[in-house]
């Protein structure tokens, strides 16, 4: 349905503008992303894309809702009805008028984007995850980073630290390295010093968000053990092994692999049904929605 099409692209296209404006400028439209996997290449290309992707695994969803008994009931519907009215006041009616949307078509694609997210609940819900215990399991490392990347300023405008301003973060990272070691406590070196330390949870195939090799490093010492001086890009690192299991955090990580897990689900069943039940895509009439001016006064 080529109102549909033009519809969600409008309206990503509202929401790209306001996010990357600032970014790109007045031709952002035909400017290359910086961001994403997709083919296009332009923004206004990768913007297209993302619509048929959405469309596609909307219409799959939808298609499967009475599979999964996620139908919506009149009550639903009811309120959908009264998010399209609050939709229509809030969009500009530029934006309206670019996007051909009224009540009724605003009501009809709110019930579409409900349909398909009560089917994708649905369906990870059905799907129970075999996670091991020990998959989940993680221990603590924390660290602290003395930072060498140089000064910002509010605008995010970088000024590069003196020479003898690096050389003494040195000489502050090599003893804050060996009081740590000496109190065998990182936490409490940075404390006594007054530096920020972070805590991580880890084990053989997550870095917990630390740096590679800060993980790499808490891996080879000892449970309670403190590194040396560890020199990346970013500046000096100091860690500590603090644990080999943390019970908390331990449970958090098996929801998140089981959550990964059903979204694993989710994408691969649609892929399936893509397989199955392929969507035509006319190139002649996708080809007259355009995206090549900006939508939005700025």
């Amino acid at each position: 349905d080529l109102s549909e099409a033009v519809f969600y692209t409008r309206m990503l296209q509202e929401q790209w503008e306001i996010t990357y404006y600032q970014i790109y400028g007045e031709d952002m439209w035909q400017r290359k992303p910086e961001f994403g996997e997709g083919t296009g290449d332009t923004l206004g290309e990768a913007l297209k894309e993302t619509v048929m992707d959405t469309l596609t695994e909307i219409h799959l969803l939808c298609m499967h809702a009475k599979e999964y008994d996620a139908e919506l009931t009149q009550e639903e519907k009811q309120v959908l009805e009264k998010r399209a009215e609050a939709f229509m006041q809030d969009n500009t009616p530029a934006v309206l008028e670019a996007a051909g949307a009224d009540k009724e078509t605003v009501k009809q694609f709110l019930e579409y984007n409900e349909q398909a997210a009560r089917t994708a609940a649905a369906l990870q819900a059905a799907c129970e995850p075999e996670i091991q215990e020990n998959e989940a399991r993680v221990g603590k490392l924390t660290y602290c980073l003395f930072a060498t990347t140089g000064s910002f300023d509010a605008e995010g405008n970088q000024t590069p630290f003196t020479e003898e301003k690096l050389a003494q973060i040195r000489k502050d990272a090599d003893r804050f390295a060996e009081r740590a070691g000496e109190l065998g406590d990182i936490t409490a070196a940075g404390e006594e010093i007054s530096h920020t330390v972070i805590d991580v949870y880890y084990n053989d195939t997550t870095d917990g968000g630390a740096h590679e090799l800060v993980a790499g490093a808490a891996r080879e010492l000892e449970t309670g053990g403190v590194s040396g001086v560890i020199e990346t890009q970013e500046g000096y690192y100091i860690v500590q092994r603090v644990s080999d299991y943390d019970e908390k955090a331990s449970k958090e990580r098996m929801e998140e692999l089981k959550y990964l897990a059903r979204e694993d689900f989710l994408a691969e069943t649609i892929e399936t049904w893509k397989t199955e039940t392929p969507l035509e895509i006319l190139p002649e009439v996708w080809d007259e929605v355009r995206v090549d001016e900006v939508l939005m006064e700025h």
